[in-house]
């Protein structure tokens, strides 16, 4: 301040008081752009592809690229996405693994209820503010496309929850990530469907009707084991298996002993599930089916109107959406409404029972 006010004493008591008046302008240079560099969103690291599979199935991509800093959120400098936070209590979540929660299986660390709780350690937290009613979504289909995984990260309110393949290459960066910024995760396991491609990819490790309910309890091992961090898990297709009561009984049960959530997307009935959940304690919510069953934005707009009136009566709904760009973008603009229709959005796990 004293360098700004000696060269102005002066003018006043030596210079002409005319030169002293504030006329004209000056240029100055624009401050330069500070980017944060993030291994999943910036090409000019040397960060192995995701989908090309640089990083070996089994592998901990942790291990060779440093995972973000803790204290720092993904660049959001260069997305076109824009984000819409409900709650300014948006924040990263502990990270994982949080110690006491897993047991050993073949595969690796994998839930168990007998150590810990993982669905109250890893769930986001939720307040419902008075006079408002809860809605909540879960966008799924993450981990697949690398470009749409990061825009949903970054781009979603954190009280949406985000849903993986449990295939996916480099899941336990994912997840991380998507905890950094605050949301609650999910793990998608694929059951079989009436029309079941064998040769989809992650198909190899479905849960089927035909295999032995020993392969099955290796399989879905297999896929629990896959990273940590996740509250619950959610189907993948399954018309076939969950309608089959034989078959979602020994699930239900095996579930129960995780500490884990798990949800329906609602894309089909299953009509045993509550009964069969609460016979084994397990907690459970059947999804209020898709909200993007044809990736349209007039269709996506409808079903979301729908998931609103269907809160507003109430209950607490979970709509499922996958990770299409009009579901990204009519999302988006739907949570902009939410406010003034007196309704909150939730995490998912906050309508489990």
């Amino acid at each position: 301040m004293l360098g700004y006010a000696l060269p102005i004493a002066a003018v006043g008591v030596f210079g002409d008081s005319a030169d002293a008046s504030a006329e004209g302008s000056i240029a100055l240079a624009p401050p330069p752009k500070v980017e944060v560099l993030a291994p999943l969103n910036d090409e000019t690291l040397a960060t192995p592809d995701l989908l090309a599979g640089d990083v070996p199935e089994g592998a901990n991509p942790t291990e060779i690229t440093p995972p973000p800093a803790e204290t720092s959120l993904p660049d959001r400098s260069n997305s076109d996405a824009k984000r819409i936070d409900i709650t300014p209590q948006a924040r990263a979540l502990p990270k994982a693994p949080i110690s006491g929660l897993t047991r050993q299986s073949p595969f690796g660390l994998i839930p168990s209820k007998a150590a810990g709780n993982a669905l109250a350690a890893y769930r986001r937290p939720f307040n419902l503010q008075s006079g408002k009613k809860p809605v909540s979504l879960i966008i799924g289909g993450l981990g697949i496309n690398r470009a749409l995984t990061q825009q949903a990260i970054t781009s979603l309110p954190a009280d949406v929850t985000l849903s993986f393949a449990a295939h996916s290459i480099g899941l336990q960066e994912w997840v991380d990530t998507a905890r950094l910024d605050g949301h609650e995760v999910l793990i998608e396991i694929p059951l079989e469907s009436a029309n079941f491609d064998p040769t989809e990819p992650g198909a190899d490790r479905a849960l089927r009707v035909s295999l032995p309910p020993a392969e099955n309890n290796r399989r879905l091992e297999w896929m629990l084991s896959r990273a940590q961090g996740y509250a619950g898990l959610i189907n993948f297709n399954g018309d076939l298996f969950l309608t089959r009561s034989d078959l979602a009984a020994p699930l239900m049960d095996r579930l129960s002993q995780t500490g884990l959530g798990f949800l329906t997307d609602g894309a089909f009935e299953a009509p045993s599930l509550p009964a069969l959940a609460r016979a084994v304690r397990q907690p459970f919510k059947a999804g209020d089916g898709l909200i993007d069953p044809d990736p349209i934005s007039r269709v996506i707009s409808a079903r979301l109107s729908g998931l609103g009136q269907t809160a507003q009566s109430g209950a607490h709904p979970v709509g499922v959406g996958f990770v299409y760009p009009a579901t990204l973008s009519e999302v988006q603009n739907w949570i902009a409404t939410l406010e003034e229709q007196n309704l909150q959005l939730a995490p998912a796990t906050a309508a489990l029972k």
